[in-house]
């Protein structure tokens, strides 16, 4: 059964990749919402996207979406330089949530089945120049909370409690479990 994942992700595409190889890869172009309770929110994005990619290809689709909470407050992608910085001054020294809704939908049965995923992230206190350093370094852009665990942000991370490649923004786990629900072995 042909798998599709609706993400223009870099990381999701490199984390469906250590469980499956077949697969192909169509971002989706559909509206993300901007408000509601987070996991409300990351679970109508997910599906969203997997029915906008399944209207034009048949197999399973696999999609996601992932947002940081801090203090009940999402905390999106940065849209410029200082915003970034912000949101890592708001983390700094402060546990906050990564919260990822799937959504993997048969486009042949109709099966459609969805789940989220939270991950408790804390940071140690950082300081002014490190911060600056790592915005200059371009790596916050596009990410959800300003930050990529697996990149140079791992040495800002205290602990996690939960899935790690949730706050990547893929849980594989979870995916695997919702795969099979649709009849799809990886």
């Amino acid at each position: 059964m042909p798998l599709t994942l609706a993400s223009a992700s870099p990381r999701r595409r490199e984390l469906l990749s250590r469980i499956t190889n077949d697969f192909l890869v169509v971002p989706s172009r559909a509206a993300e919402p901007t408000d509601g309770p987070p996991v409300e929110r990351v679970l109508s994005a997910a599906k969203a996207k997997a029915h906008a990619v399944g209207r034009d290809h048949a197999g399973v689709i696999i999609a996601a979406d992932t947002v940081v909470v801090l203090d009940g407050n999402v905390l999106g992608k940065p849209t410029s330089r200082e915003d970034a910085a912000q949101m890592l001054r708001r983390l700094s020294g402060h546990e906050h949530s990564v919260i990822t809704g799937l959504c993997v939908l048969s486009t042949w049965s109709g099966e459609e089945r969805s789940s989220a995923e939270e991950t408790l992230v804390r940071f140690r206190d950082l300081a002014a120049d490190e911060i600056e350093r790592y915005v200059d370094s371009g790596e916050p852009d596009d990410k959800a909370g300003a930050y990529a665990i697996q990149g140079k942000a791992a040495v800002f991370v205290e602990r996690i409690c939960g899935d790690y490649y949730n706050v990547m923004g893929l849980p594989l786990c979870q995916l695997v479990l919702l795969l099979r629900e649709v009849g799809v072995r990886v």
